[in-house]
């Protein structure tokens, strides 16, 4: 884990020095479906490919990206850690986020927001977390009605279920 966070970090101060986050962000994503791809990803892992094939068929395949992202998953490929390249681009979102002041928000409701609603709920939100709020929805009918958010690791439950659940452990009687 202590390879993601710095190879994630150096990545960040590359793009930070180059006023780049939100290029290397979308180049990272990019190159993330890359090298999910079950036929590159065999490719890369392959001891007897070598090198060279290797980072050309990076070359080729990321052509569209940055030369600088393109370059670090070219090391990312030689250092033999394509593996670890989806944490460490969670990871490099995680700081850039952090530096532009952006929090991720993880909401499930019961049904679709409506988007007046779905604006209500991401200002609640960066209420709460001082932040602006970058939200995912998700639906699960469980929630009954109200809003579940997971905001880094912080849980915020106005969840319809949790509100009867705890009604009815109000209302529970309790030998004297």
């Amino acid at each position: 884990m202590e390879s993601v966070k710095r190879f994630a970090q150096a990545a960040y101060e590359v793009a930070a020095a180059h006023n780049a986050l939100d290029r290397w962000d979308k180049d990272l994503a990019d190159a993330e479906v890359v090298l999910s791809n079950a036929d590159f990803a065999a490719l890369v892992e392959a001891p007897q490919i070598p090198l060279n094939v290797k980072l050309e068929g990076v070359r080729t395949l990321l052509r569209d990206v940055s030369p600088q992202v393109r370059n670090f998953v070219s090391l990312l490929v030689a250092k033999r850690h394509t593996r670890r390249f989806a944490s460490i681009r969670r990871e490099f979102s995680r700081l850039a986020d952090e530096k532009r002041g952006v929090a991720r928000a993880d909401v499930v409701t019961a049904v679709p927001l409506e988007p007046d609603r779905r604006r209500a709920v991401e200002q609640a939100l960066a209420q709460v977390v001082g932040k602006k709020i970058v939200m995912s929805e998700r639906i699960d009918p469980a929630v009954l009605g109200g809003v579940l958010a997971r905001v880094g690791d912080r849980l915020i439950d106005g969840s319809t279920r949790t509100r009867l659940h705890e009604l009815r452990n109000s209302l529970a009687v309790r030998p004297g």
